[in-house]
């Protein structure tokens, strides 16, 4: 791991010339990402509110990676700015 604290999570986002944004959710546990088994606990972090947003704009992005005249990440991120930052905010390059 980094003791350089948190910031080293978004180095592939600020270095890589592919990645184009960057999704913080606020208040939450981490997690390293990727996919857990079925019945594997990542995060002890179950706010449903944080759940259904992440699973949204996860499934927004890669629809938009296939589709990229489709709407619907532009639709989520809209949604997820409706919010007031509460829950979170996408930078986007």
């Amino acid at each position: 791991m980094s003791s350089r604290g948190p910031d080293w999570c978004t180095d592939a986002y600020a270095h890589s010339p592919g990645a184009t944004d960057l999704l913080t959710l606020f208040g939450t546990e981490n997690s390293l990402g990727g996919i857990p088994s079925w019945e594997a606990a990542e995060t002890t972090d179950e706010n449903p509110e944080r759940v259904a947003v992440l699973q949204r704009l996860t499934t927004a992005y890669l629809r938009r990676a296939l589709d990229p005249a489709g709407t619907g990440w532009a639709k989520a991120t809209a949604a997820l700015a409706e919010t007031g930052a509460a829950l979170g905010r996408i930078d986007s390059k």
